[in-house]
């Protein structure tokens, strides 16, 4: 493993013990911007409002831990 992909794994853990709508789903996709499109240059404003977009969706879909038990 390098030590990008220890770094990146790192901060995703370390954003999901602390923020419950850090899902696994969102959790994949910000893994592979990470080590793909973000990594490889400067976002339009179209770009990160699109990359924004699927990231609040992917939040919203899955309602937060404590009120899945209730």
């Amino acid at each position: 493993m390098s030590n990008d992909d220890h770094w990146i794994i790192t901060r995703i853990s370390e954003a999901r013990k602390h923020h419950p709508l850090v899902t696994e789903v969102v959790s994949d996709r910000i893994g592979k911007l990470l080590n793909g499109q973000l990594s490889e240059g400067q976002l339009t404003s179209t770009e990160l409002t699109s990359l924004a977009r699927k990231l609040i969706a992917d939040m919203v879909l899955a309602p937060p831990k404590a009120e899945a038990k209730q």
